[in-house]
């Protein structure tokens, strides 16, 4: 986890990921700045969430350096990311603090199906698994949790990654630990598959 104001998050990483379902989309190769199709504001679940990090381009290290190479490697074309903040004190708070959405784009859908399983690989070698499960999201899901303490409060971090044909999107949330949970991402994250493919 990242520092913010008011929130200095002094985490271990300690995450795994479990896959989860695979959806039946028709391929589709889906084209364009893939920073066009991320959360906006007015979609996030509160009106208190600030924008902390305008849209913006990100490399292939955007979620996991560990598996950077391996993405390269796959045809990534662009990625881009923007993040969002809530200005609210922590040991009370619910739902995501921090929220962090991202997309990449890749030359085909091959290409991103591979990337996906490099970023669930190098993810799943982390040690300590807290195991989440997306159910059936996009090509593919796969779920993060992260634990750690805020100022003596035990936090979260849930990292939420799927594909969209040859796409690959990510949501990262943080927040109090039974404040924030997976299934207040699961919305967001088929809000902005909606917005990918055009409906």
């Amino acid at each position: 986890m990242r520092p913010r104001p008011t929130l200095a998050m002094a985490l271990g990483v300690v995450a795994t990921a479990l896959t989860a379902g695979c959806g039946g989309s028709t391929s589709m190769t889906l084209g364009g700045d893939p920073g066009l199709d991320l959360l906006r504001q007015d979609q996030l679940p509160s009106p208190d969430f600030t924008v902390y990090q305008a849209m913006a381009p990100a490399g292939t290290d955007w979620l996991d350096p560990d598996s950077a190479a391996a993405i390269t490697g796959d045809g990534s074309v662009t990625a881009a990311q923007v993040e969002y903040y809530r200005p609210i004190g922590f040991d009370t708070s619910n739902g995501p603090i921090t929220l962090t959405a991202a997309a990449a784009r890749f030359s085909a859908s091959h290409g991103a199906a591979a990337a996906l399983a490099a970023i669930d690989a190098a993810l799943d070698s982390r040690p300590s698994a807290i195991q989440l499960t997306t159910g059936r999201l996009g090509d593919g899901g796969h779920a993060v949790g992260v634990g750690g303490t805020v100022d003596g409060v035990q936090a979260i971090e849930i990292v939420v990654v799927w594909r969209v044909d040859n796409l690959i999107d990510s949501l990262v949330a943080e927040g109090r630990l039974g404040g924030l949970q997976l299934g207040q991402l699961l919305p967001l994250a088929a809000t902005q598959t909606a917005d990918e493919a055009g409906g």
